[in-house]
């Protein structure tokens, strides 16, 4: 701040146009890199929101399948659909379940109707094998059910594996 003098007793305070300026620059520069920051921050925050939404809703039907899955009443008859995108069978208390996908959405049978378990599975296979490890010809020789599905929202992708072994063969 400078002070200018007119005559001897009359004195004026202020600032000049070319501090003023300076100034707002200054001020602009700071901005500019303070909302850069803030910025990122809600950037990383909401990517990660999106993949933790992802995250829970892939490992809660992956986690949801196999344990139904374990609860197979038996060999054969009582795996009432076999294919690579759907499985249908009676379980231990003679409900029937199973599971579909039709993408993106990856559906639970309760024996009347599919209510969604998932949606964003872009995709999901169920392959059947025989105890040996050898794919299963018929539903009297499944002996392991390896679950294979992929989860995605945007660019962020999951990809789950389990193998289960229902624990009545």
């Amino acid at each position: 701040m400078r002070t200018i003098r007119s005559d001897k007793n009359h004195c004026t305070a202020g600032f000049t146009l070319i501090e003023i300026v300076i100034t707002i620059v200054l001020v602009s520069i700071i901005s500019g890199i303070a909302a850069m920051i803030i910025m990122q921050g809600v950037t990383g925050y909401s990517t990660g929101s999106q993949l933790d939404n992802l995250h829970y809703q892939a490992r809660l039907a992956m986690e949801r399948m196999e344990r139904e899955i374990r609860l197979i009443q038996d060999q054969g008859p009582d795996i009432t659909t076999m294919t690579a995108t759907s499985l249908q069978f009676i379980d231990v208390n003679n409900a029937p379940t199973g599971f579909s996908w039709t993408s993106p959405t990856l559906s639970r049978w309760n024996g009347t109707s599919y209510d969604t378990l998932a949606t964003g599975i872009t995709a999901l296979s169920f392959t059947y094998l025989q105890q040996d490890g050898v794919t299963a010809a018929t539903t009297a020789n499944v002996w392991f059910i390896n679950i294979s599905m992929t989860s995605q929202q945007g660019s962020d992708k999951l990809v789950m594996q389990s193998r289960v072994h229902p624990r009545n063969f």
